[in-house]
């Protein structure tokens, strides 16, 4: 009976560092997908700069 309150006390500690290893996958997923715009709104920022110091 003592073995049964292991496992199940190892299943709920499994099911624990799941839901934050997913949530923590579903953030940087996310993350990896937002790269291009930021690039693309730091080029366009550093281009504009360049641009009005260059007159």
């Amino acid at each position: 009976m003592e073995i049964l309150v292991y496992i199940a006390i190892l299943l709920v500690i499994a099911a624990i560092i799941s839901l934050v290893l997913s949530f923590v996958g579903t953030v940087l997923v996310g993350a990896l997908r937002l790269i291009p715009v930021v690039f693309a709104a730091l080029a366009i920022a550093v281009f504009i700069r360049w641009y009005r110091d260059r007159q």
